[in-house]
């Protein structure tokens, strides 16, 4: 930033500054104004931009052999000058120009370098146009890094008048990544604007620094920092979010002190009575240091079972244990594992560090310490391995996970390590048993305490990754030393905690043994591995494959055999996240379980007695708001006793008061005796049980895997089709030309497509209002009627119950009849069909007996059904891995493909590589929005969005295929709530603090809008009605908000409100959908921006309207920094919708 002459003169930097946080732009403004002073700068800062220039240099000499046209704008000359020369430079079509200068006003910047292209034709110059290449020292390609090249786009765009299509970064690796200008361009000019606005008032703005992600990055953090000491300010309080912060400060509490000392209570504060309780209590220890200077630390006395409970007894060989990692895009680079541990009487430190920037280089160090571990183990069996914070072991489960391809035993040694519980979060149980007069709870904020001193030149974890970025691209032992003495001093830290906890540890608490229940279950988990011993060991097969597919792999077909390499033991990872959640959440709070979405936590008992009924007994819970995935039906697991107590019998939500029912079955004796009921806690938290074993998936996928290595896949051509993204092999059907005409009809020419298809894969993208499941129905019907063994599956019952209903209902309205049969989960209700029939048993089923065959994917891969089908339709394949997708695919000659991968999406819950973190859908189509003509069957016209909602889901999601159909003209709503018309998609804005998943400020409007909506006229065709509660669906992210509006409504309106998050309403529609985006700011999120930002869950939510979409959120959500350049392009999506803001209030 610049400032002349009272005027402002900004560079992507400083929007890039502002973007983080307000305050750095006005700890600049103080600094050019001399009110503050800046740091000087580091020499390894200089050191770096040094490297950077060399970097530059280097390229430029690259690129100037192979644009022989190019020019040097020179940097010692007046700004002016410098961009009057670029522009000279462009007119004259030089093939590369260094040094590009551009202004655009107050805005300006230097791009490295500008290469024309003649992909993009421009008015100014003709047959040729720029595009931005941009080098960059790290690779970690960041955010900012793109908001740069962004930048530059824009303002070359300004002058050749059109926006180049791409722009390029290079990395420090000397890897060119290539980007669309158009998936960043709407974030930066909302970034920009807001910036350009801020600074024309900032005189009167009034701004107060407040804690964000950014503070550990900002270089005026010292700055803030003595604003909040000097006002004593409620932030500085260890342990509270920014929820809890802004409910003080409604409340007039903004201090240490007036928290310390608050007569207030948690009820008035909205704010859990444990958690007040406990940042009460932190603030009066902190405003005691305040007052007398000194420091202190209390130990508190723990729940049963946690804090000090959790230690186990001190061994000989106990390991003190630290990772640095280096960020990536998926996972950190894991470079170097450092452990202090006692060897010969002395403890000594060891570490392993990775040479090179590679898997291999990873892969090598990981396999040195699990070879030490193993080793060990054996040596010292009671021994642990102690960390602080779960970095360290959420790391090493994606290491063994990601290296199990090549290094199997990781998987195995690891499994047992965790199993036996051996990993040791010190900061867990110190969280739990100590309360300090320090601002947080780091290593370094309590080292103090136990007497230790740091050495090292380093003190932060983020000066190592900088340090790490500086070693990779020097090589200097300097920066590797450093790093390695401030990993030493991490373990030994850890270590000198461990033995004052062992000190301070109450005497009437026993050290962690695992009692007869902890036993029990890890007779649990070895159930979960029961091994047959006279057949291979899953690891002797995953092993024994991957083998055999190194000795076939070629140059021809290594890519294709690398990504099946990754895709063996693909169910067996996707498993242990579930698994291993299992374990972790027994040390967790019930409070602290609030936050996890697979549970239903702090669920309070209302009556000891349960109520009694036929077969079971009723017992009633309240618990507190919270976002949760568990239903009606869902297994009712204890997370802290590891059992499974019953099932979900009814879920009642009420705001603060909700209802939870669990169902209990009655059990009987050997001699048919009734047990007496059982006895359930009186506070508990239901959570996801063990997940299901897999192994006939694993069977069905190593099945095709051994027939690739045999026989090059020639018994499953259809799957072979599918991992190549070959066109569909359709009889008498020309290669390459487009499957269908687009402007005929589509149902008709699907069905022709589908009865020809040989042996082969065929894609059916359906956007929503499509009639991809009409269009199912009546292929699946026609197949049927030409004599084909067709089978129906899905990523849930309710899915395939929806399909099965359209085909039944299909074959009454032509009068043909078929037998069909659906495998249903043993606690299911069957359901009267006309043709078809429920089993419970896939032993019930016969081949022979039935012409459709239905059931979730446990049923299909039976391994009884091995190419028995002649079809396999899958429906919502976005939502079904592509392992999965290929072990149901064994069991049929052809394969249908159905969903949309625009829409939700089934998570991969573990860490794979290459194909195998994908859905089917997403594999084939690789990073497309739309499915191309020759490859698959785009049903383009949607019977639900009218034309405005239409063109804004088709540009933004569906490449602009997408269009209406006619009969939407014919539906129409008359809302008279101007400035909202009656079609089309409005953004309301509105002004909050502090929101996270409930806001009563967006609650009330909601509530004002629905008002006002009922009982206002529509016309579908000739007929004329009054708008219902039925005709409208809200929408919120969280189910606090959902439930926060539904009682809202729920107070005026008898019958049912269609109120909850998007999850519930996929597949359904409204004439007016309001959606409440609920969050004030991304530092305010409860979840990762990714989650909230979710193209599909975006696409999904305004999609549900037939007519009017009416979404609210604070425009304070856009202006935020993305954690990752995918975040940026979800938060680009987003912005958007500005297009449509209205000044509705």
């Amino acid at each position: 930033m610049k400032l002349k002459n009272n005027k402002f003169f900004i560079s992507p930097s400083d929007l890039n500054n502002f973007v983080a946080c307000k305050y750095t732009t006005k700890n600049e403004i103080k600094f050019h104004k001399g009110e503050i002073r800046k740091n000087n700068e580091a020499v390894d800062s200089k050191l770096w931009k040094r490297m950077g220039l060399k970097h530059e240099a280097k390229h430029f000499n690259i690129l100037s052999k192979k644009y022989k046209k190019n020019i040097s704008i020179p940097q010692d000359i007046d700004e002016k000058e410098r961009f009057n020369l670029t522009i000279k430079a462009m007119k004259d079509g030089y093939d590369l120009i260094y040094h590009a200068f551009l202004i655009d006003e107050n805005f300006r910047g230097e791009s490295d370098f500008l290469i024309k292209t003649k992909e993009i034709k421009s008015n100014v110059y003709g047959d040729y146009s720029y595009e931005v290449y941009d080098t960059k020292i790290s690779r970690n390609l960041r955010p900012r890094h793109i908001n740069q090249i962004t930048a530059y786009s824009f303002m070359i765009s300004k002058i050749q008048k059109i926006l180049p299509k791409k722009m390029y970064l290079i990395d420090g690796s000397d890897i060119e990544h290539e980007y669309k200008t158009s998936e960043y361009l709407d974030i930066f000019k909302h970034s920009k604007s807001e910036f350009i606005k801020y600074l024309s008032k900032i005189e009167k703005e009034k701004v107060y620094p407040e804690k964000c992600s950014f503070c550990k990055l900002c270089d005026w953090h010292d700055e803030c920092e003595k604003i909040w000491e000097k006002d004593n300010y409620i932030n500085l309080v260890a342990g509270t979010n920014k929820s809890q912060i802004e409910k003080l400060k409604k409340n007039n509490i903004k201090t240490i002190e007036q928290l310390s000392k608050t007569k207030l209570l948690p009820t008035k504060l909205k704010i859990n009575a444990e958690t007040f309780e406990r940042i009460k209590s932190q603030a009066e220890l902190q405003e005691e240091k305040r007052l007398t200077g000194k420091s202190k630390i209390i130990i508190i006395n723990p729940e049963v079972g946690n804090g000090f409970y959790k230690l186990p007894k001190p061994d000989e060989g106990d390991i003190f244990f630290d990772i640095e990692g280096f960020p990536r895009m998926d996972r950190p680079f894991e470079y170097l594992h450092g452990l202090y541990f006692k060897d010969k009487g002395k403890y000594k430190f060891k570490y392993f560090w990775a040479n090179d920037f590679t898997k291999i280089g990873e892969e090598e160090i990981f396999k040195e310490l699990i070879n030490l571990f193993e080793n060990h183990f054996v040596k010292y069996p009671n021994a642990h391995i102690y960390h602080y914070a779960p970095y360290e072991k959420r790391a090493i489960r994606e290491l063994a996970s990601a290296h199990s391809t090549n290094f199997p035993k990781g998987d195995i040694i690891n499994d047992n390590l965790l199993r036996n519980e051996k990993y040791v979060d010190l900061f867990t149980i110190a969280s739990q048993s100590i309360r300090t007069t320090e601002k947080d709870l780091s290593l370094k904020s309590i080292e103090q305490f136990y007497d230790f001193k740091r050495k090292a030149d380093i003190t932060k974890a983020d000066i190592s990754v900088e340090m790490y970025d500086n070693w990779l691209a020097t090589k200097k032992d300097k920066y590797k030393q450093d790093i390695i003495n401030y990993n030493e001093e991490d373990c030994i830290s850890t270590f000198k905690l461990r033995e004052y906890l062992i000190n301070n540890k109450p005497k009437n608490i026993e050290w962690l043994e695992k009692n007869i229940e902890d036993k029990k279950d890890s007779d649990v988990s070895k159930k979960y591995r029961k091994k047959d011993t006279t057949k291979k060991s899953r690891e002797e097969i995953d092993i024994e494959l991957n083998n055999k597919l190194e000795k076939i792999k070629n140059k021809t077909n290594k890519s294709f055999v690398e990504n099946l390499q990754h895709l063996v033991g693909f169910h067996w990872r996707d498993n242990k996240p579930d698994l291993w959640e299992v374990f972790d959440r027994v040390d967790k709070t019930h409070i602290e379980l609030e936050d996890d979405t697979e549970c239903i936590a702090n669920c309070v008992l209302q009556l000891n007695k349960p109520k009694e009924t036929n077969d079971g007994y009723l017992f009633k819970f309240k618990f507190p708001d919270q976002n949760y995935k568990l239903k009606k039906g869902s297994s009712a697991f204890d997370v802290h006793s590891k059992k499974d107590v019953g099932k979900i019998h009814l879920i009642h939500e009420n705001l603060d008061n909700n209802i939870l029912e669990i169902f209990c079955p009655k059990k009987k004796d050997r001699r048919g005796n009734l047990y007496p009921p059982p006895q359930l806690q009186s506070l508990i938290t239901f959570g996801k049980g063990y997940p299901p074993r897999t192994p006939q998936h694993a069977d069905a996928l190593n099945k095709f895997v051994t027939d690739y290595i045999d026989k090059k896949g020639k018994n499953y051509k259809s799957i072979m089709d599918m991992l190549n993204r070959s066109n569909p092999d359709i009889k008498d059907f020309k290669n390459g030309s487009d499957l269908i005409n687009q402007d005929g009809d589509i149902v008709s020419q699907s069905i022709k497509i589908a009865k020809n298809l040989d042996n082969t894969c065929l894609t059916i993208q359906g956007p929503p209002g499509t009639g991809k499941t009409f269009t199912s129905a009546k292929i699946i019907i026609e197949l049927i009627r030409d004599g084909k063994k067709v089978a129906v599956t899905s990523n849930s019952h309710e899915a395939i119950k929806t399909l099965l209903i359209a085909i039944e209902n299909e074959a009454i309205n032509q009068n043909f009849n078929f037998k069909g049969v659906r495998k249903i989960s043993s606690k299911a209700s069957e359901r009267e069909w006309n043709f078809i029939e429920d089993k419970k048993t896939g032993r019930e089923i016969n081949l022979d007996d039935y012409q459709l065959y239905a059931g979730t994917s446990w049923f299909i891969v039976d391994p009884r059904f091995n190419k028995a089908f002649d079809y396999l339709f899958i429906d919502e394949a976005g939502q079904v891995a592509l392992a999965t997708t290929i072990s149901m695919a064994t069991s049929s000659k052809n394969l249908v493909l159905i969903g949309d991968q625009m829409q939700l999406s089934q998570p991969i819950r573990a860490k794979h590589e290459g194909y195998a973190r994908k859905s089917s859908l997403d594999f084939i189509l690789d990073k497309k929005d739309t499915i191309s003509h020759e490859k698959g069957i785009f049903l383009n016209i949607t019977r639900r969005l009218n034309e405005k909602i239409c063109d804004y889901i088709s540009t933004s999601f569906y490449d602009s295929r997408l269009t209406s159909d006619k009969i939407t003209k014919t539906r129409s709503v008359k809302l008279n709530i101007e400035p909202i018309k009656n079609e089309g998609i409005f953004y309301v804005p509105i002004d909050h603090i502090g929101c996270s998943q409930r806001s009563d400020e967006e609650a009330d409007l909601v509530e004002k809008t629905f008002n006002k909506i009922i009982n206002k006229e529509f016309k579908v065709g000739e007929k004329k009605g009054k708008i219902s509660t039925k005709d409208i669906m809200v929408v919120a992210p969280y189910n606090a908000q959902a439930n926060n509006i539904r009682e809202r409504l729920k107070k005026k309106y008898d019958e049912d409100v269609r109120v909850g998050t998007i999850d519930l309403f996929q597949g359904q529609e409204a004439k007016v959908v309001l959606i409440s985006m609920t969050t004030s700011d991304v530092e305010s999120l409860p979840r990762h921006k990714d989650f909230f930002f979710s193209r599909n869950r975006l696409n999904v939510a305004i999609s549900r309207a037939e007519n009017v979409a009416i979404i609210i959120f604070n425009e304070k959500l856009l202006l935020a920094s993305a954690n990752s350049i995918e975040e940026m392009k979800l938060m680009n999506n987003f912005c958007k919708l500005l297009n449509f803001k209205t000044n509705y209030k």
